[in-house]
């Protein structure tokens, strides 16, 4: 049982940073388990060709690739704990970066080393889990975001149990009565929940802010 125990501890941490030969194997792993979120994702934000846009905990660098097809004379920036997924991220956007249309860094999202009211859309997908303080987290995205700009926050708050029923977790309550009330009174015009797809038998919901 301990085994057990210190290896789901030790994908749990690769998840959240992944680091090595295994965790480059996690990042490419996630790219093909999150695409349908990935993509529907960049639907809901409706980039533009001239956004300035940043990711935070891009991964293997998909989203980033994605983004700067969609911001075609603009700007994107990501950035990530994991210095193993810049590499291998810079190695996936090796074109872009050339061109000087992209740029990623490693870094905390709790400390983002950007000015303010720098970009024109900010996504984060599946990384709500490993925020310290999602109130304060949420302050600081909102700092880099302009004026008029959209903010996306994509997680799973619940999964199909073996009768096909949904069941949510906890995590659903806490967006619903304190993380969106919080966005509302702290300077975001628009708050609010957006359901999206399931995948691998995990509901996905959008966490929608608009300043």
């Amino acid at each position: 049982m301990k085994v057990k125990q210190r290896l789901a501890g030790k994908w749990h941490e690769q998840h959240q940073r992944p680091r090595g030969q295994l965790g480059r194997v996690v990042g490419e792993r996630m790219i093909q388990q999150h695409q349908p979120e990935t993509d529907w994702t960049l639907e809901l934000l409706d980039i533009q060709p001239t956004d300035t846009v940043l990711e935070v905990g891009f991964g293997a660098g998909r989203g980033i690739m994605l983004a700067a097809a969609k911001a075609s004379a603009g700007h994107v920036m990501g950035i990530d704990l994991s210095e193993t997924m810049v590499q291998v991220a810079a190695k996936r956007n090796a074109q872009a970066i050339r061109a000087g249309r992209v740029v990623l860094k490693q870094g905390d999202i709790a400390t983002l080393p950007f000015e303010d009211q720098q970009f024109d859309k900010i996504m984060t997908i599946h990384t709500f889990y490993f925020w310290p303080e999602p109130s304060q987290i949420v302050q600081e995205l909102r700092r880099v975001l302009r004026p008029g700009g959209k903010m996306i926050v994509t997680l799973a708050t619940g999964m199909l149990n073996a009768q096909g029923v949904e069941e949510l977790w906890p995590l659903q309550a806490t967006l619903e009565e304190q993380v969106v009330p919080d966005m509302l009174r702290n300077g975001f015009k628009v708050a609010r929940l957006e359901r999206g797809p399931f995948s691998r038998q995990y509901n996905n919901m959008a966490l929608i802010g608009e300043k």
